[in-house]
């Protein structure tokens, strides 16, 4: 991939002022649920009912913050301290901000119009996973050759685990969308690999995406419109 020219190649990084202020906020929301669960959830998650016919705005930042457990705000949290820092020098902390904000948003926005066309409009959405997955997703874009390690254990490179990663979670949202009914916001995973991918590789790429189709498109009607036959005998097409 050409590397845009505000993007700087990826080393060893303090931890960053946006991606320390994340971590914290994470941290001290998911204390508050300890100690007011119901309190916390019925006011912070995203709820699609509540977000389109109560015009509860707020929810759609809000629920980033809310983790169901330990493991979900830590594992969360690990990726966001790992590829956070490194993306958000890359991108400089305004920028970082916004996209975080933006991933995090539109995936929770995506994921509240999935459940209610699916008849589940009082869902709980929580967690910052879209915004995780959507830095995880600029990070393999920017830094494609990059090393890292899936599940801690697998040297692979940046760019296949963002492939692996989509075609998880679009296998996993299929399936729930088929009826396979389980607690994990998958769609919002994938939205925000989706919304990363289009911001930082730009829309021109989709534009390019729509051409070659339309290009193959014409190039499969030009050959069954015009054949050409050896021989004298046989008649030939212009």
């Amino acid at each position: 991939m050409q590397r845009q020219p505000y993007y700087r190649s990826p080393r060893p990084s303090y931890l960053g002022q946006a991606t320390l202020y994340l971590i914290i906020a994470n941290v001290v929301v998911f204390g508050l649920t300890i100690f007011a669960p119901e309190l916390t959830r019925a006011w912070l998650s995203l709820i699609p009912v509540r977000l389109f016919f109560r015009g509860e705005i707020w929810r759609l930042a809000a629920y980033l913050f809310i983790h169901g457990d330990f493991s979900h705000l830590f594992f969360n949290m690990i990726g966001l301290f790992f590829f956070g820092p490194v993306l958000e020098r890359a991108l400089g902390t305004r920028r970082f901000w916004i996209y975080y904000f933006l991933c995090g948003c539109g995936s929770g926005l995506a994921a509240a119009i999935f459940y209610l066309l699916l008849g589940n409009g009082d869902a709980n959405i929580i967690g910052a996973s879209g915004a995780i997955f959507g830095i995880i997703a600029a990070y393999g874009l920017l830094f494609p050759n990059s090393t890292v390690y899936l599940n801690f254990i697998l040297p692979i490179k940046a760019k296949w685990l963002v492939v692996i990663y989509g075609a998880m979670e679009l296998f996993a949202t299929i399936q729930y969308a088929g009826g396979s009914r389980r607690g994990i916001a998958n769609i919002a995973h994938l939205t925000g690999i989706v919304i990363g991918y289009f911001y930082i590789r730009g829309i021109g790429d989709f534009r390019k995406l729509i051409y070659r189709y339309k290009y193959r498109q014409a190039e499969r009607l030009r050959k069954k419109r015009f054949k050409v036959y050896d021989g004298d005998d046989r008649p030939t097409y212009h």
